[in-house]
């Protein structure tokens, strides 16, 4: 043990170095810079591939790869426009970089018909990390939309950790305002849902147009009057979620209507089937003019926030990094409305606003400027955090240089005053 004296001094240059003040994970000194600019309205940043490229989805049809600085054009396919029609979602395949996998350069898009309107996913494969082949295009499933109806599409798509068949979609309840054909509890359509099908065989070859199977062990399988690729439902407009890439846990971001903001929570160990229960409840009361109470076998989400916060909750991930201090761990969101930034406990314990951490000013503070219409969040390879906005940019979270500058400086200086006092 060091002297008292010693320890005295120790104590006083830790704290002017800032290492008693601000201990890892309490209080983040955060950086922002601008990764992207001049896109045309991105929605969605996908890596996958550590120290790769990134991959930044427009709303319009265009899916661009910022590599080394440069911006160009990876694939470009018609889309339906206007409303919240578009290329909405994008998911590269677990085996992806794996030449001896099924899914070896497969990506996966999901989007609005511009003939149709219906919503439908579909593969590609990429020729290289900057340029993919329209030609290689494999219509996997089709989402029947209603007609006339331009809002609700929701359009999130994804895979969980560890599991390399089963692809997930986020399907909003088709449009207009409180589900009027209440497509969300209907469980024989599959609008309002989250869906998840296999990607890797095909129950359906008869049909060039279904290139899939159900899993075995998906939560309706073989209950009649139900679709078997539903995974949960009771969802109005899921437009943005995220698996936690460690745990595998689902975070599922309900955009709601007139009164709540609601963030739902699957473990990853869950069979599936739950009710969020839209829409007869919103957030965790009862649809303003439609609902009710909680029925049996519904589900409250694990947050819901009210108008005085915000109007359109933009859904996140878990952050896994260190360098990002007291975002580590953390299930970060925003809200599109109020542009607000906020992180909460990733445990999927209930929460309530109360409990949250409010990042905003933190990050607007950064190189980036201030934040605004952030529709998207995006997980690197190796954890990195991106935020997209709607506007055109796509920025990066990092740790603030100076920060860690002074931490590495007085971790050296910890180690040296030990040193001598051997």
């Amino acid at each position: 043990m060091l002297p008292t004296a010693k320890r005295g001094r120790l104590a006083a240059l830790s704290l002017s170095l800032g290492l008693l003040a601000a201990p890892l994970g309490a209080s983040a000194a955060l950086q922002t810079s601008v990764v992207a600019s001049g896109l045309s309205a991105p929605v969605a940043v996908a890596q996958p591939q550590p120290g790769g490229a990134l991959y930044v989805v427009e709303l319009g049809g265009t899916i661009k790869v910022v590599a080394g600085g440069v911006t160009s054009t990876f694939l470009s396919i018609p889309v339906a426009t206007g409303g919240e029609q578009g290329l909405l979602g994008l998911a590269f395949d677990p085996g992806y970089a794996d030449p001896s996998s099924p899914g070896h350069r497969r990506f996966f898009v999901n989007y609005i018909d511009p003939t149709s309107r219906d919503t439908i996913v579909a593969s590609y494969r990429a020729t290289s990390s900057l340029l993919a082949d329209p030609a290689s295009r494999v219509e996997v499933i089709r989402v029947d939309q209603p007609a006339g109806r331009s809002n609700h599409k929701a359009g999130w798509i994804g895979f969980k950790p560890g599991d390399a068949n089963n692809l997930y979609i986020a399907t909003g309840d088709g449009g207009s305002g409180n589900d009027p054909d209440n497509f969300a509890q209907n469980r024989n359509v599959l609008l309002g849902k989250m869906l998840r099908i296999d990607i890797n065989r095909d129950d359906f070859a008869a049909d060039p147009l279904l290139n899939y199977a159900i899993p075995a062990d998906n939560p309706f399988v073989g209950v009649a009057g139900t679709r078997a690729e539903i995974w949960a439902y009771g969802l109005r407009n899921p437009f943005r979620n995220g698996f936690d890439s460690v745990t595998g846990n689902l975070w599922i971001a309900d955009v709601g209507q007139s009164a709540r903001e609601e963030i739902n929570f699957i473990a990853a160990g869950s069979a599936g089937g739950q009710n969020f229960g839209w829409r007869v409840r919103e957030g965790d009361i009862a649809t303003p003019g439609v609902g009710g109470a909680l029925q049996p076998g519904m589900v409250d989400p694990v947050l819901s926030y009210g108008r005085s916060f915000g109007s359109t909750v933009t859904g996140g991930h878990v952050v896994h990094s260190a360098r990002l201090e007291g975002l580590d761990g953390q299930y970060l969101f925003a809200d599109y409305g109020s542009n607000r930034i906020w992180s909460m406990a990733a445990d999927g314990s209930f929460q309530t606003m109360a409990s949250v951490t409010n990042w905003t000013a933190a990050l607007n503070a950064g190189g980036a400027g201030t934040l605004g219409g952030i529709v998207g969040f995006g997980e690197g390879a190796t954890g990195e955090l991106f935020i997209v906005e709607i506007g055109g940019r796509v920025v990066q979270v990092v740790p603030e240089p100076a920060s860690v500058v002074m931490m590495l400086a007085g971790a050296a200086l910890l180690l040296g005053w030990r040193a001598r006092a051997r």
